[in-house]
């Protein structure tokens, strides 16, 4: 196998190998020494077992030769022979009874004591290597007890000798068993483990550089140990892999994070709406798009690191606390509406949406601002332009009705109640031909097939109250459509004084025909007595006769023109128009009215229009109605007084105003309304038709009159013409 390769090279360069055979070396030395102790301990007891046994054999074989009975004095000179040898350095005789006999070179340190009450037969003095020992001679027993001291030097020699041989052998096996193991290690572990720390460096260049690249080919992974260490490498196969996953994984994701961040950045920098990013402690921004700016008339310096209440953004300040306990309760909230003011003071109504996240573990808030100020203020004008029509609807002098296709009502107003006598809740729970006797539901499917949208329908019908009693009505019905639902939109009239006023038209037309003829018939006679009247002038009559003849004339003409005037506001205005230009019209018109005798010493002043400005009119019937405005405004003021006649633009840009303004006493308020009724004058001699005819010639042109009278500006006399395009 490759990792195999120089062996010895690699022996001594791994650090684990060194490690694992000095700790081998030191147990095989600590395993020794821990047998070699107890070994060394029994060899000395061998050695002076031994000594004291030679010794006391000698001495043994000295007393062996006495009678059974020996006194203390024999036992003290026999043991001299005792004293001549060299091991022995002196001793001390005891009887059985502990009483001393004699002693003789040094004393032993082993006492009768020890010997018999502990039984402790000997003992050993290694720093002066003297060794005490009782011998138990035979002739000596159970009468007397020798303690004897040994030069145990001899036996320590021996003991070093045996110490050495010990350590020697121990050395040998160690360094034996350690050069074995190591060999052992650096081929089935070391060489394995220094390759696949290779590998992992390898690998982790590989990822660190290029992990999207082929992996390399790994050596440990070629022959693995079918044992544990195989087991790691094989492990390392498996984390390399995960790792690499992982890394790609990472990157995948890290990828995506990035194109989320990059997506959630444009999307935060270009929302239309108003977002900020605000810590959840203090409420310091830490950061805010281009449209809340924009919203608050603010820049980025001044607001970044201060909060909402610092910028004083809040026109409640006690909103933003109830915004903060609800995110702390729910950690979001969605669409509260809430009043902010931008730098200016200017209030803003807002729908305020936030929610709790974590930016690098710090607690924050996510705001995401609607500006609904202009919408509010629609939804404001919405319901008040629906509680408007809903007061329109509900005053509306005609009955209004919505009604579904199945004839059922779905909305009225109260004067449809008020028509049919019903309350609202009764009204709604009745159909059409509830009411509409005359309308069956065939009738009813029938309508709403021929009505269409924008085309609405218009039919006289006759309504039937709760009562039962009946009344003529106009109906107008329209289709529209109120969601995904069609309906009919019914505007009833009661027609009732309509028609009592067309028969009351037609009746006073009768009149008005019969006044016509009785004019006419009038007329001839009177013709005649002027002209009887006239010829009596001719006549020489009394003075009092001439007087009554000319009273007779004055009232036969003021009659004659009565019936003239009369006949001309009774007969339809009939005109023959042509396109006239006002300011050369009024122009040559000017010096007529200077002429008449009520203009006398009253100056006419005509302002004509800025431009030339046309109507379409009859010359002869216009002419009537300056003749008799400015007629009428020159007899109101006294002489050397000034008539206003001035031409001008009208309020609305199709028509043309002039104006005959005079001064004088103003006009009472309750008279003005009277003025262009027929027969009302405040003339002592005028019959009250000159208004009232000119009233009808202006509107039959399409025009309008208007009256005002006051002490500051006196009476201005308006008419309103149509305009048409230049003409030449």
């Amino acid at each position: 196998m490759s990792f195999r390769s120089h062996p010895f090279t690699q022996l001594f360069q791994a650090r684990l190998s060194r490690r694992i055979e000095l700790w081998v070396f030191l147990s095989i030395i600590v395993i020794e020494a821990i047998i070699l102790i107890p070994s060394v301990y029994r060899r000395e007891d061998e050695l002076l077992k031994h000594l004291t046994e030679i010794s006391a054999a000698k001495a043994t074989g000295v007393l062996a030769n006495e009678e059974d009975e020996i006194t203390d004095q024999t036992v003290l000179d026999k043991l001299e022979v005792i004293q001549k040898n060299p091991v022995v350095t002196g001793g001390v005789l005891f009887r059985i009874d502990g009483r001393q006999v004699g002693a003789f070179g040094e004393q032993p340190e082993l006492t009768f004591a020890q010997v018999t009450q502990r039984a402790e037969e000997s003992y050993l003095n290694r720093s002066r290597q003297r060794y005490d020992a009782a011998w138990a001679m035979k002739p000596l027993l159970n009468k007397y007890v020798l303690i004897i001291r040994h030069d145990a030097s001899s036996v320590q020699d021996e003991l070093n000798l045996f110490i050495g041989r010990i350590i020697g052998l121990v050395v040998i096996i160690s360094l034996f068993v350690s050069i074995a193991t190591m060999i052992v290690l650096q081929s089935f572990v070391i060489a394995p483990i220094l390759q696949l720390r290779k590998d992992l460096l390898q690998a982790g260049t590989f990822l660190a550089e290029q992990p999207d690249a082929l992996p390399p080919e790994f050596e440990s992974l070629k022959h693995p140990p079918d044992d544990e260490l195989g087991d790691v490498i094989q492990t390392f196969d498996q984390m390399f892999n995960q790792i690499r996953d992982a890394i790609a994984q990472r990157q995948q994701a890290e990828s995506d994070l990035r194109l989320s961040e990059e997506k959630f950045s444009k999307a935060f920098r270009a929302s239309p709406n108003p977002i900020t990013l605000s810590t959840l402690e203090d409420g310091r921004l830490v950061e805010v798009n281009d449209s809340f700016l924009e919203l608050f008339g603010l820049t980025t310096s001044e607001v970044l690191g201060r909060s909402s209440l610092d910028l004083d953004l809040w026109a409640d300040p006690t909103d933003r606390m109830q915004m903060i306990q609800a995110i702390l309760k729910d950690g979001i909230i969605r669409n509260y509406e809430y009043r902010l003011r931008d730098r200016t003071g200017k209030e803003k109504t807002v729908l305020y949406s936030s929610e709790q996240i974590k930016v690098n573990d710090q607690d924050c808030i996510l705001s995401v601002i609607n500006d609904i100020t202009e919408r509010k203020k629609a939804e404001i004008a919405l319901e008040a332009s629906e509680e408007r029509f809903r007061m329109l609807v509900d005053q509306a002098v005609d009955a209004i009705y919505v009604v579904n296709e199945q004839g059922q009502f779905v909305d009225v107003n109260q004067q449809a109640c008020a028509n049919l006598g019903y309350t609202r809740e009764e009204l709604l729970k009745c159909r059409v031909p509830d009411i509409q006797r005359n309308l069956s539901d065939d009738s009813v499917a029938d309508l709403w097939q021929r009505l269409l949208p924008k085309d609405p329908l218009t039919f006289i019908g006759t309504h039937q109250r709760k009562d039962g009693s009946q009344f003529p009505v106009e109906v107008r019905l329209g289709l529209f459509e109120a969601g995904e639902e069609q309906l009919i939109l019914a505007l009833a009239r009661d027609i009732t004084e309509r028609r009592q006023a067309e028969k009351d038209r037609e009746r006073l037309a009768e009149i008005g025909e019969l006044a016509a003829m009785i004019v006419h018939e009038v007329r001839n006679p009177l013709t005649t007595v002027l002209m009887g009247l006239s010829s009596f002038q001719r006549m020489d009559l009394p003075d009092r006769a001439k007087l009554r003849l000319q009273l007779a004339l004055d009232e036969s003409e003021r009659l004659q023109r009565l019936l003239n005037e009369i006949l001309l506001y009774a007969k339809q205005q009939k005109l023959e128009t042509m396109t006239i230009e006002l300011n050369q019209f009024f122009a040559d018109l000017l010096p007529t009215l200077q002429e008449m005798p009520s203009a006398k010493d009253r100056p006419i002043l005509l302002t004509p229009a800025s431009a030339s400005t046309w109507v379409e009119a009859d010359i002869d019937k216009l002419k009537q109605v300056f003749i008799n405005l400015v007629s009428n405004a020159c007899e109101a003021v006294s002489q050397g007084e000034p008539i206003t006649w001035q031409v001008q633009t009208a309020p609305q840009p199709d028509q043309v105003m002039i104006e005959v303004k005079n001064g004088g006493d103003p006009i009472p308020a309750d008279v003005l309304p009277q003025l262009t009724k027929p027969f009302f004058t405040t003339k002592s001699s005028g019959n009250g038709l000159g208004l009232a005819i000119t009233k009808r010639i202006v509107e039959t042109h399409g025009g309008e009159l208007l009256i005002q009278s006051t002490a500051e500006t006196g009476t201005t006399v308006t008419v309103l013409l149509p305009i048409v395009s230049g003409s030449s």
